[in-house]
Protein backbone atom coordinates (compact mmCIF):
# COMPACT_ATOMS: atom_id res chain seq x y z
CA UNK A 1 0.00 0.00 0.00
CA UNK A 2 1.31 3.43 -0.51
CA UNK A 3 2.08 5.57 2.18
CA UNK A 4 1.97 9.54 3.10
CA UNK A 5 5.74 9.14 3.56
CA UNK A 6 5.61 7.91 -0.28
CA UNK A 7 3.81 10.64 -1.54
CA UNK A 8 6.23 13.48 0.28
CA UNK A 9 8.87 11.87 -1.10
CA UNK A 10 7.94 12.04 -4.54
CA UNK A 11 6.84 15.59 -4.22
CA UNK A 12 10.49 16.59 -3.01
CA UNK A 13 10.08 16.56 1.07
CA UNK A 14 11.86 14.79 3.04
CA UNK A 15 9.55 12.71 5.50
CA UNK A 16 12.29 13.21 8.59
CA UNK A 17 11.97 16.72 9.08
CA UNK A 18 7.64 16.54 8.80
CA UNK A 19 5.59 16.60 11.26
CA UNK A 20 1.70 15.75 10.28
CA UNK A 21 -1.13 17.44 12.42
CA UNK A 22 -4.58 16.55 12.13
CA UNK A 23 -6.78 19.74 13.52
CA UNK A 24 -10.10 18.57 14.90
CA UNK A 25 -13.56 20.84 14.58
CA UNK A 26 -13.22 21.68 18.39
CA UNK A 27 -12.30 25.53 18.19
CA UNK A 28 -12.89 26.26 14.32
CA UNK A 29 -14.22 24.55 11.51
CA UNK A 30 -11.47 23.56 10.11
CA UNK A 31 -11.99 22.69 6.17
CA UNK A 32 -14.41 25.15 5.72
CA UNK A 33 -11.81 27.56 7.31
CA UNK A 34 -8.95 26.13 4.87
CA UNK A 35 -11.29 26.58 1.92
CA UNK A 36 -12.95 30.12 2.96
CA UNK A 37 -10.30 31.98 5.46
CA UNK A 38 -7.03 30.78 4.81
CA UNK A 39 -5.59 33.57 6.93
CA UNK A 40 -7.62 31.92 9.60
CA UNK A 41 -5.75 28.85 9.49
CA UNK A 42 -2.67 29.87 9.36
CA UNK A 43 -3.40 31.90 12.71
CA UNK A 44 -5.21 29.13 14.16
CA UNK A 45 -2.00 27.04 13.71
CA UNK A 46 0.46 29.19 14.09
CA UNK A 47 0.26 29.72 18.09
CA UNK A 48 0.87 26.60 20.00
CA UNK A 49 2.13 25.30 23.47
CA UNK A 50 5.95 25.67 23.45
CA UNK A 51 8.11 23.26 21.44
CA UNK A 52 4.64 21.37 19.80
CA UNK A 53 6.16 20.82 16.47
CA UNK A 54 9.74 20.15 18.26
CA UNK A 55 12.53 20.72 15.32
CA UNK A 56 10.60 20.49 12.36
CA UNK A 57 10.62 22.50 9.62
CA UNK A 58 7.69 21.45 7.66
CA UNK A 59 4.07 20.47 9.19
CA UNK A 60 1.65 18.76 7.00
CA UNK A 61 -1.53 19.84 8.07
CA UNK A 62 -4.91 17.36 7.97
CA UNK A 63 -8.83 18.13 8.35
CA UNK A 64 -11.13 14.88 10.12
CA UNK A 65 -12.55 13.10 7.53
CA UNK A 66 -15.26 10.29 7.94
CA UNK A 67 -14.31 7.98 11.34
CA UNK A 68 -10.92 7.85 11.83
CA UNK A 69 -9.55 9.07 8.37
CA UNK A 70 -7.95 12.86 7.85
CA UNK A 71 -8.27 14.87 4.75
CA UNK A 72 -4.72 16.34 3.77
CA UNK A 73 -4.71 20.39 3.54
CA UNK A 74 -1.16 21.31 2.76
CA UNK A 75 2.25 21.66 3.78
CA UNK A 76 3.59 24.79 5.40
CA UNK A 77 7.45 25.13 6.10
CA UNK A 78 8.72 26.38 9.48
CA UNK A 79 10.73 29.39 9.21
CA UNK A 80 10.85 30.69 12.73
CA UNK A 81 9.44 30.10 16.64
CA UNK A 82 9.13 32.49 19.58
CA UNK A 83 8.55 31.41 22.93
CA UNK A 84 5.73 33.13 24.81
CA UNK A 85 8.05 36.01 26.32
CA UNK A 86 9.64 37.13 23.10
CA UNK A 87 5.83 37.40 21.21
CA UNK A 88 5.51 41.12 19.98
CA UNK A 89 2.21 43.32 19.91
CA UNK A 90 1.29 42.24 16.05
CA UNK A 91 1.25 38.55 17.26
CA UNK A 92 -0.86 39.37 19.96
CA UNK A 93 -3.36 41.38 17.80
CA UNK A 94 -3.44 38.40 15.47
CA UNK A 95 -5.05 36.33 18.49
CA UNK A 96 -7.34 39.20 19.29
CA UNK A 97 -8.61 39.65 15.25
CA UNK A 98 -9.38 35.71 14.67
CA UNK A 99 -11.06 35.63 18.00
CA UNK A 100 -9.10 33.39 19.42
CA UNK A 101 -8.75 32.32 23.22
CA UNK A 102 -8.10 35.02 25.30
CA UNK A 103 -5.66 32.45 27.12
CA UNK A 104 -3.63 32.01 24.16
CA UNK A 105 -1.81 35.50 24.71
CA UNK A 106 -0.30 34.25 28.01
CA UNK A 107 -0.13 30.31 27.03
CA UNK A 108 0.80 30.02 23.19
CA UNK A 109 4.12 30.25 21.41
CA UNK A 110 4.50 30.99 17.84
CA UNK A 111 5.11 29.33 14.76
CA UNK A 112 6.33 31.75 11.41
CA UNK A 113 4.69 29.50 8.87
CA UNK A 114 4.93 29.95 5.19
CA UNK A 115 2.44 27.59 2.73
CA UNK A 116 4.93 25.46 0.54
CA UNK A 117 2.92 24.45 -3.18
CA UNK A 118 4.71 21.71 -3.31
CA UNK A 119 1.94 19.63 -2.58
CA UNK A 120 -0.67 21.66 -3.38
CA UNK A 121 -2.42 19.25 -6.21
CA UNK A 122 -2.82 16.63 -3.46
CA UNK A 123 -4.51 19.61 -1.20
CA UNK A 124 -8.24 17.98 -0.46
CA UNK A 125 -7.90 15.23 -2.59
CA UNK A 126 -5.25 12.47 -0.52
CA UNK A 127 -7.26 10.71 2.62
CA UNK A 128 -5.05 8.92 5.04
CA UNK A 129 -6.07 6.34 8.25
CA UNK A 130 -4.92 8.40 11.08
CA UNK A 131 -6.17 6.20 13.69
CA UNK A 132 -8.08 6.31 17.02
CA UNK A 133 -8.93 8.79 19.68
CA UNK A 134 -5.75 8.21 21.35
CA UNK A 135 -3.72 8.21 18.43
CA UNK A 136 -1.72 11.97 19.05
CA UNK A 137 -2.92 15.12 16.66
CA UNK A 138 0.39 15.82 16.25
CA UNK A 139 2.81 12.88 15.49
CA UNK A 140 6.12 11.56 13.22
CA UNK A 141 4.57 8.33 12.38
CA UNK A 142 3.58 7.31 8.93
CA UNK A 143 0.08 7.09 7.42
CA UNK A 144 -1.37 4.75 5.17
CA UNK A 145 -3.76 6.41 1.93
CA UNK A 146 -7.05 5.30 1.88
CA UNK A 147 -7.26 7.19 -1.14
CA UNK A 148 -6.50 9.97 -3.94
CA UNK A 149 -10.21 11.95 -4.83
CA UNK A 150 -10.53 13.14 -8.60
CA UNK A 151 -9.93 17.14 -8.33
CA UNK A 152 -13.43 18.82 -6.80
CA UNK A 153 -14.98 16.12 -5.25
CA UNK A 154 -16.08 15.23 -2.26
CA UNK A 155 -16.61 11.66 -0.96
CA UNK A 156 -18.69 9.30 -2.78
CA UNK A 157 -22.67 9.53 -2.38
CA UNK A 158 -23.39 6.56 0.44
CA UNK A 159 -26.91 6.57 1.64
CA UNK A 160 -29.40 9.46 2.08
CA UNK A 161 -29.55 8.14 5.44
CA UNK A 162 -25.30 9.65 5.41
CA UNK A 163 -25.99 13.23 3.92
CA UNK A 164 -24.32 15.52 5.98
CA UNK A 165 -22.74 17.89 3.64
CA UNK A 166 -21.41 21.34 4.78
CA UNK A 167 -21.96 24.70 2.59
CA UNK A 168 -18.77 24.18 1.00
CA UNK A 169 -19.07 20.45 0.38
CA UNK A 170 -22.77 21.70 -1.53
CA UNK A 171 -20.91 24.48 -3.62
CA UNK A 172 -18.13 22.04 -4.37
CA UNK A 173 -20.49 19.19 -5.33
CA UNK A 174 -22.59 21.91 -7.15
CA UNK A 175 -19.40 23.35 -8.99
CA UNK A 176 -17.87 20.24 -10.24
CA UNK A 177 -21.00 18.23 -11.03
CA UNK A 178 -18.67 15.82 -13.28
CA UNK A 179 -16.68 14.54 -10.42
CA UNK A 180 -19.32 13.85 -8.35
CA UNK A 181 -22.32 11.79 -10.86
CA UNK A 182 -22.88 9.45 -7.71
CA UNK A 183 -24.27 12.64 -5.63
CA UNK A 184 -25.89 14.19 -8.55
CA UNK A 185 -27.82 11.34 -9.74
CA UNK A 186 -29.08 10.27 -6.27
CA UNK A 187 -30.03 13.81 -5.63
CA UNK A 188 -32.14 14.43 -8.90
CA UNK A 189 -34.34 11.38 -9.10
CA UNK A 190 -36.08 12.10 -5.60
CA UNK A 191 -37.99 14.78 -3.62
CA UNK A 192 -37.59 15.35 0.02
CA UNK A 193 -38.07 16.84 3.48
CA UNK A 194 -34.60 18.33 4.36
CA UNK A 195 -32.81 20.09 7.05
CA UNK A 196 -30.53 22.87 7.15
CA UNK A 197 -28.19 23.23 10.34
CA UNK A 198 -26.37 26.80 11.46
CA UNK A 199 -23.56 24.78 13.34
CA UNK A 200 -22.80 27.85 15.47
CA UNK A 201 -26.56 29.02 16.44
CA UNK A 202 -28.30 25.45 16.59
CA UNK A 203 -31.13 27.12 14.29
CA UNK A 204 -32.96 24.50 12.59
CA UNK A 205 -34.69 24.81 8.71
CA UNK A 206 -36.89 22.88 7.16
CA UNK A 207 -37.49 22.29 4.06
CA UNK A 208 -39.19 20.30 1.23
CA UNK A 209 -38.72 19.68 -2.61
CA UNK A 210 -41.28 18.28 -4.65
CA UNK A 211 -40.08 19.78 -8.57
CA UNK A 212 -38.53 17.40 -11.15
CA UNK A 213 -35.08 18.53 -10.68
CA UNK A 214 -35.87 16.89 -7.28
CA UNK A 215 -33.32 17.72 -3.99
CA UNK A 216 -30.43 18.77 -6.29
CA UNK A 217 -32.67 21.25 -7.89
CA UNK A 218 -33.75 23.22 -4.64
CA UNK A 219 -29.99 22.61 -2.89
CA UNK A 220 -28.28 23.94 -5.93
CA UNK A 221 -30.37 27.41 -5.90
CA UNK A 222 -28.95 27.31 -1.85
CA UNK A 223 -24.87 26.62 -3.88
CA UNK A 224 -25.42 29.75 -5.66
CA UNK A 225 -27.02 32.20 -2.71
CA UNK A 226 -26.37 30.99 0.25
CA UNK A 227 -30.46 31.23 1.20
CA UNK A 228 -31.57 30.43 -1.88
CA UNK A 229 -34.86 32.97 -1.46
CA UNK A 230 -36.07 32.36 2.09
CA UNK A 231 -35.92 34.83 4.31
CA UNK A 232 -35.51 32.78 7.49
CA UNK A 233 -31.58 32.13 6.17
CA UNK A 234 -30.31 35.53 5.12
CA UNK A 235 -29.68 36.53 8.53
CA UNK A 236 -27.18 33.83 8.85
CA UNK A 237 -23.92 33.07 7.16
CA UNK A 238 -24.17 29.82 5.06
CA UNK A 239 -20.51 29.03 5.76
CA UNK A 240 -21.85 27.64 8.96
CA UNK A 241 -24.40 25.43 7.46
CA UNK A 242 -25.22 21.88 7.38
CA UNK A 243 -27.33 20.38 4.95
CA UNK A 244 -29.11 16.57 5.94
CA UNK A 245 -31.97 14.65 4.42
CA UNK A 246 -34.85 13.46 6.70
CA UNK A 247 -37.42 11.75 4.48
CA UNK A 248 -36.91 11.07 0.65
CA UNK A 249 -40.43 10.37 -1.39
CA UNK A 250 -40.78 10.22 -4.98
CA UNK A 251 -40.68 12.72 -7.59
CA UNK A 252 -44.62 11.83 -8.57
CA UNK A 253 -45.95 12.61 -5.02
CA UNK A 254 -47.99 15.53 -5.19
CA UNK A 255 -46.47 19.19 -3.67
CA UNK A 256 -49.89 19.29 -0.42
CA UNK A 257 -48.63 15.85 0.51
CA UNK A 258 -44.74 16.74 0.46
CA UNK A 259 -45.93 20.03 1.98
CA UNK A 260 -47.94 17.59 5.24
CA UNK A 261 -45.02 16.09 5.76
CA UNK A 262 -42.52 18.76 5.80
CA UNK A 263 -45.28 20.46 8.34
CA UNK A 264 -45.00 16.92 10.57
CA UNK A 265 -41.11 17.72 10.71
CA UNK A 266 -40.97 20.64 11.56
CA UNK A 267 -43.89 19.93 14.71
CA UNK A 268 -41.74 16.60 15.68
CA UNK A 269 -38.36 18.83 15.46
CA UNK A 270 -39.33 21.65 16.93
CA UNK A 271 -38.85 24.57 14.32
CA UNK A 272 -42.20 26.27 14.79
CA UNK A 273 -40.63 27.85 17.58
CA UNK A 274 -39.63 31.32 17.30
CA UNK A 275 -35.77 30.88 16.85
CA UNK A 276 -36.27 28.01 13.73
CA UNK A 277 -38.03 28.62 10.60
CA UNK A 278 -41.54 28.32 11.22
CA UNK A 279 -43.89 27.54 8.52
CA UNK A 280 -42.47 30.46 5.86
CA UNK A 281 -45.63 29.63 3.64
CA UNK A 282 -44.36 32.42 1.49
CA UNK A 283 -41.20 30.50 0.61
CA UNK A 284 -43.07 27.54 0.10
CA UNK A 285 -44.12 28.69 -3.45
CA UNK A 286 -40.65 29.17 -4.81
CA UNK A 287 -39.29 25.75 -3.59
Amino acid sequence: MITFFDILKLHGNDPKVVKLVRHSNKEISVIDTFRNNPDRLVAYQSFMAPRKFGNAKQIAVFGPDRGTRALFLGLWDIHNYLANDELKKKHHSQISKHGFPDQWHERSCWYDLRYNDAMKDMAERLIVEWGGSTVSWVQSRNKDVIAIKEKGAVEDFISYDDVQLSYSELQQLIKSSDANHTWINALSVVNGIYVIKDTVTGYLYVGSTYGSDGIYGRWSAYALTGHGGNKMLKDYDPSTFEFSILEIVPRTMFADEVIARETRWKDKLGTREKRHNGSDQANLLKR
